[in-house]
């Protein structure tokens, strides 16, 4: 399942604003903006329209999230989310439509209404035929196709930390469950404390199974066999143990982690002398917690995805790299550093290869790779593809002019004082300074960086 589009009529800042996706070409989608151009609304409103999937999955009488009424914009009586997914072809299609409009029977819609009463009161209002046609697809298939999975529908809003690292709590209900995967309520911050409940309880699962292993290898071996040999047999029988087993989430667990921070090199819960979360990072063994936070809060975001497409898709043996769905973060370059921050979608569409990533951010060092995302600029309540040959050319265009001083300034020396005209022309200031006005405060850091880098406009990154 991937989302298609997505229309916002009258909703805060947003009177008319349509999103058409391109997941075949482009399967990571970057918005921009500067603060307090509702980067943050979209997602959010995003998430809520999307919520109406997992909730009629769940039961066909369940409701996604509602609008509130206070998003409505200022002035207006009714506002209007119309969401469309584009339904795998594993699944199937909807059933032909009998009106004279030609339809795409791969795609599923459902629009959200919200409407003010006399009273100011918001009335809400839902169309989704298609999108009970589309359950009833799913439910078919899975009882059908053991092996397929669900999609994921995720949504990580810019308040996010670990607060609390509960690992006492076991057997919790429903815990391990596919429903357990989704959220269908307004998330204002998260905490990643289901991440925390379920790395213990398959923790606790896993290791038990690699016990019994151990002990049944034992008791197959006589008594006169060699210790060393045994530890032999041991350690073959185990070395390939983590895909073979009927859970195979911890190795999925990891290996996502590996991906997107390399310097991270294992997760484990040690037990002995006390229960703790353990790392190995940058060559050292220490405590969860010693971490710094924003450290903690990815390795938490990461594994929290994780969990979900374990959950989502528990008979695969790399739920990670085969479950699909929709993975939503605001503020995505929030606390990172310029390093981590030119990498992090590569590495997570690396990590989840067949996840629509939607994400937003305001550094441009985002757009390190940028030729392979597709690249929207928010402001002023509209959306806009970011032409990136247009504004890599504008910088260059810059930087030619102010690298021109250089050769008259290292022949100075050379060159009687009289020769020398100390005032550049007008026209030439007045063409650059236009040209430096014209740019936006995205292309104006980008510029500093270029000058205070000196790198020249070959080795300039994509943006």
């Amino acid at each position: 399942m991937k989302l298609e589009s997505i229309q916002f009529k009258h909703i805060a800042l947003f009177h008319d604003l349509k999103i058409q996706f391109q997941y075949e070409k482009q399967p990571i989608t970057l918005i921009l903006g500067e603060q307090a151009t509702g980067k943050s609304m979209l997602l959010k409103h995003t998430y809520h329209a999307l919520t109406w999937f997992p909730a009629r999955l769940k039961d066909l009488r369940s409701p996604g999230i509602v609008m509130p009424d206070q998003d409505i914009t200022q002035s207006r009586l009714q506002s209007r989310i119309e969401v469309t997914i584009q339904i795998p072809a594993e699944i199937g299609h909807l059933p032909e439509s009998t009106s004279a409009q030609q339809v795409d029977s791969s795609l599923c819609s459902w629009k959200l209404f919200k409407t003010l009463n006399s009273s100011g009161i918001g009335i809400s209002q839902v169309e989704t035929q298609q999108l009970d046609q589309t359950m009833a697809l799913y439910q078919q298939v899975t009882k059908k196709d053991p092996l397929q999975g669900l999609p994921l529908v995720a949504y990580y809003p810019a308040e996010r930390f670990v607060n609390d690292i509960n690992l006492l709590n076991k057997n919790l209900p429903g815990i391990t469950q596919s429903i357990s995967a989704y959220d269908i309520s307004p998330l204002p911050f998260t905490t990643f404390t289901r991440f925390f409940e379920w790395l213990r309880e398959i923790s606790d699962i896993e290791n038990a199974q690699a016990a019994h292993l151990v002990q049944r290898i034992i008791s197959k071996q006589s008594d006169q066999q060699d210790q060393t040999e045994l530890l032999n047999e041991l350690q073959k029988e185990l070395s390939g143990q983590p895909k073979q087993l009927t859970s195979p989430n911890l190795y999925a667990l990891k290996n996502a982690l590996n991906i997107v921070l390399p310097e991270l090199k294992d997760l484990y819960l040690q037990y002995q002398p006390r229960l703790q979360l353990m790392v190995d990072y940058e060559g050292q063994t220490l405590p969860f917690q010693q971490l710094s936070n924003t450290t903690k809060t990815w390795i938490a975001l990461v594994g929290d995805v994780a969990r979900r497409l374990c959950l989502l898709n528990p008979l695969s043996l790399n739920p990670c790299l085969e479950g699909d769905g929709v993975l939503l973060i605001d503020q995505i370059d929030a606390q990172l550093d310029s390093t981590h921050c030119t990498e992090i979608l590569n590495r997570l569409h690396q990590a989840f290869p067949r996840l629509q990533i939607i994400a937003t951010g305001s550094r441009e060092e985002l757009l390190e790779h940028a030729s392979n995302y597709q690249c929207l600029k928010l402001e002023h309540g509209k959306i806009s593809h970011l032409d990136l040959n247009t504004t890599k050319q504008q910088l260059e265009n810059i930087y030619t002019l102010l690298q021109r001083s250089e050769p008259l300034t290292q022949s100075i020396e050379a060159q009687p004082l009289s020769l020398i005209d100390p005032t550049p022309s007008p026209a030439q200031i007045g063409v650059l300074f236009q040209q430096i006005q014209n740019l936006n405060e995205q292309q104006k850091n980008e510029l500093l960086r270029m000058i205070h880098a000196g790198d020249t406009p070959e080795e300039s990154p994509s943006v």
